[in-house]
């Protein structure tokens, strides 16, 4: 005889109530699998790959927020819970995904308005209560040429690099490799302007006259730093900004292969701190001999030099103050070295000393031993060779009389 429909009801709603009970009593991280985040996978599998750490006060308030998230009872939800949202929010984008069927902005617009939702059918054919059927119309394709358009957008993005021109960078490692870019930009610039202005200064202060002659001989076009481009039209339309910044062209200085040597000695002083003191103070002295129109030019010659010098790579030791200090610093590390030495010396004639009076006193020892020794009684061997012992020889001859 069959169940009947009511028994069968109650006895499966019963059974569903059970493991229901039994599915609230597991924590859902254990039950629900989640997708891992690329943070977590990182610092699971990645695990020598660097950490940026964040401050103290962000990670307390952090944890404090963790707990309070922990604790809260509204945040504790049980599977049925979660599965009974998941459910709700699938039944939300279908309705979301059948509205909007028609606003996909890829190429995939026409293939996207074939595809059929075979659950939603089936649950259509199951649940149908006679209502008819809403038809969204398919969106009217741009024709041929917008999709060659942003096929060539698209080429040219992918040619000019990872980023397009204008987008900004996203990612940490981006932002700092073009930091890292304009620094180098800026360095390089400001490099080689300098050895250009320490070029025309040079020239100006050494030959005054010959740049005169040479003015009046030969008019040329002096260097610049920017390079015009040659103009299509004579009232071509106006350029952007950006253009001009971006057409930067840097000559190279002619005429300044390096420092040469002469120059070098008048410039480098020895290693020692004290002779350079010596140094200095030498060549202060014949300044001061010197016109003092003379020694105005040979001062600002020796500036520019020491310029070049450092430019070159070249440590120029012209500062008296440290020069002083180091001097000092040195003497006293001398002093120490001296101090320590001499404590070391000491301590070696001591242990020689003692070492020498050990070895008299051995030998003054070993005399008296010879001179006491020839006059007194020679010593016994050792072991028992059949004397008698606690007896006198003076006893033992008395009885034999």
């Amino acid at each position: 005889m069959p169940t009947p429909p009511d028994l069968l009801r109650s006895s499966l709603e019963q059974h569903n109530n059970t493991f229901e009970s039994l599915l609230k009593l597991i924590p859902a991280k254990y039950y629900i699998v989640e997708d891992e985040t690329e943070e977590q996978a990182a610092s699971k599998y990645q695990k020598h790959s660097k950490k940026t750490k964040a401050p103290k006060q962000a990670i307390k308030e952090m944890s404090k927020k963790a707990k309070r998230e922990k604790l809260d009872p509204k945040n504790n939800k049980t599977i049925l819970d979660i599965q009974n949202e998941a459910a709700q929010r699938q039944a939300v984008a279908k309705g979301k995904r059948r509205a909007d069927s028609g606003e996909d902005s890829d190429g995939n617009d026409d293939a996207d308005a074939m595809d059929v939702d075979a659950d939603n059918v089936i649950l259509g054919m199951e649940t149908s209560t006679g209502e008819d059927m809403s038809f969204v119309p398919m969106p009217e394709a741009g024709g041929i040429e917008t999709l060659r358009q942003k096929l060539h957008s698209r080429m040219e993005q992918l040619r000019k690099g990872k980023r397009g021109e204008g987008d900004q960078a996203t990612s940490k490692d981006e932002l700092i490799e073009e930091r890292r870019k304009q620094r180098a930009m800026m360095r390089e610039r400001r490099r080689k302007e300098t050895k250009e202005k320490i070029r025309l200064e040079k020239e100006k202060k050494e030959k005054p006259g010959k740049d005169k002659s040479r003015d009046k001989g030969n008019q040329s076009k002096p260097t610049s730093l920017l390079v015009e481009q040659p103009s299509t039209s004579k009232a071509g339309p106006s350029r952007d900004p950006k253009d001009t910044l971006t057409n930067v062209a840097f000559s190279a200085i002619a005429g300044s292969p390096g420092i040469s040597n002469k120059k070098l000695q008048h410039v480098k002083t020895t290693s020692d701190p004290k002779q350079a003191l010596q140094q200095l103070e030498t060549r202060k002295e014949k300044l001061a001999a010197l016109p003092e129109e003379k020694r105005k030019a040979i001062e600002e010659k020796s500036k520019w030099e020491k310029a070049e010098a450092r430019i070159e790579g070249v440590k120029v030791k012209d500062d008296e103050t440290r020069l002083k200090k180091a001097a000092k610093r040195k003497e006293k590390e001398k002093a120490k070295s001296k101090k320590a030495w001499d404590e070391r010396k000491k301590e070696v004639r001591d242990q020689m000393a003692a070492r020498q009076k050990k070895r008299a006193d051995n030998i003054a020892m070993r005399a008296e031993r010879r001179k006491g020794g020839s006059s007194g009684k020679s010593k016994a061997r050792p072991g028992f060779e059949g004397k008698s012992f606690g007896k006198s020889k003076k006893a033992a001859g008395n009885r034999k009389k």
